[in-house]
């Protein structure tokens, strides 16, 4: 059996504002809200039919965040797109690096950050196909 990626976990410090980021700005939303049960966590994905699991979350935990990610990548189907993400950075003040062309298997992308300094790369042109 071949593993699959499903989840990565990381700190912020204000639950409702990374929420706020993530939707509004990665398009993901709250898939299950662990505070209702423990208080722990939350976890934000992709759009899912409700009868189906999401291919993947990113697990919140709120707390002092001591470390950082390098970034998380996502995948765009054309470079208008890197653009605009580009633009709503720079119009939110988190934009960290602008839309550029490295070619080869980096492709065309920018990053912003999240409200703690988590790097977000907005890509198009990368040999991966994403999940």
């Amino acid at each position: 059996m071949t593993a699959r990626f499903t989840h990565i976990t990381f700190t912020v410090s204000n639950f409702e504002r990374s929420i706020g980021f993530y939707r509004d700005v990665c398009g993901v939303d709250v898939v299950r809200d662990r505070r209702l049960e423990q208080g722990t966590s939350v976890w934000i994905g992709p759009e899912t039919p409700a009868d189906r699991l999401p291919p993947y979350v990113f697990v919140l935990v709120e707390g002092d965040v001591e470390n950082r990610l390098d970034h998380l990548a996502f995948q765009c189907d054309s470079r208008d797109e890197v653009d605009a993400k580009a633009a709503l950075g720079r119009r939110l003040g988190v934009l960290a690096q602008d839309s550029r062309d490295d070619g080869g298997s980096v492709g065309y992308h920018c990053k912003l950050r999240d409200p703690d300094g988590h790097l977000v790369e907005f890509t198009h042109g990368q040999p991966i196909q994403g999940i």
